[in-house]
């Protein structure tokens, strides 16, 4: 699954509506969609939301049939990610071990 990031701005007017609105937004929101968390960010954007989707298809979707009917959104970014950090160091970390095994040699009769 692909991670995406949708960035908001709200109406000011109508920023306690909003926020009460994403909190309704369930953790599966349409097919081959995952709600991971919401956040507030302070700057250019209001609020973010970080999802899992199975291709960008779906997460078109989301934004279309979820994020753009929640009151007071002014304005949507939405950037696809990809995963990093501590799966990939994990990853990695495993491999070397695998590497590291070595075979006992062969006893000579």
């Amino acid at each position: 699954m692909s991670e995406y990031l949708i960035l908001m701005r709200l109406n000011p007017g109508k920023i306690m509506d909003s926020l009460g609105d994403l909190r309704k937004i369930s953790n599966k929101p349409v097919d081959g969609v995952d709600l991971c968390y919401t956040m507030n960010i302070f700057g250019a954007w209001d609020v973010g939301v970080w999802i899992n989707a199975e291709d960008s298809t779906q997460a078109l979707e989301f934004v279309q049939k979820k994020v753009k009917d929640i009151t007071g959104v002014t304005e949507v970014y939405t950037v696809p990610t990809f995963p990093h950090g501590n799966k990939a160091l994990k990853v990695a970390d495993e491999e070397k071990k695998a590497q590291k095994i070595v075979k006992p040699a062969a006893v000579e009769a």
